[in-house]
């Protein structure tokens, strides 16, 4: 298990107890958890030090010095761990144990077929194409990468498209869930 599954795991026992005994298996749930922050953590901080206008007080990298350049790579590292960390992993107790809270979830959230019939109207009319600012907070509302939706609406065929990425869909989904019942 990685510090961002043990961190969460102790915080769970602490601040969820309840929810916290409800998990089948908590070192595989919490070693998978600890998996998904990692890699988003990872891909948040590539795009923040990619995108030079997010980190503050930067030069050129012509410029940089050695020690410039690991504090603006640990800057973006702490930031993207904060955002992630507190999307997925810090949590309060809710009033529905675990599984009924996700099954309501389920049953009550915009689904994937909502996406199919975007990517479709997208594809009907291109002038409807939303700015990169409004797709990049669809994607952040969905917890999906842009790619992903650009390829979507490039898809020849939307559901196939999202029938061959199915994995990438579940686990956005245990990431909104998650979002919203901490």
């Amino acid at each position: 298990m990685n510090k961002y599954g043990v961190q969460t795991m102790r915080h769970w026992q602490t601040h969820a107890p309840e929810r916290y005994k409800l998990i089948e298996n908590p070192t595989r749930f919490f070693t998978e958890l600890g998996l998904e922050a990692r890699g988003q953590i990872s891909e948040l901080a590539r795009q923040i030090e990619a995108n030079r206008p997010l980190m503050l007080a930067t030069t050129s990298s012509s410029r940089e010095t050695y020690l410039k350049d690991v504090a603006r790579r640990m800057t973006a590292l702490r930031i993207a761990e904060e955002v992630v960390m507190q999307q997925l992993a810090w949590v309060a107790d809710p009033s529905l144990p675990l599984d009924e809270a996700r099954q309501e979830w389920n049953q009550t959230t915009a689904n994937d077929e909502n996406l199919i019939m975007w990517a479709e109207r997208m594809q009907d009319a291109p002038d409807l194409m939303p700015s990169t600012v409004d797709l990049e907070q669809k994607a952040k509302d969905w917890a999906v990468p842009l790619w992903f939706l650009e390829g979507l609406v490039e898809a020849e065929i939307p559901r196939r498209y999202l029938e061959e990425h199915q994995s990438l869909l579940s686990e956005a989904a245990t990431i909104r869930f998650l979002r919203e019942v901490r």
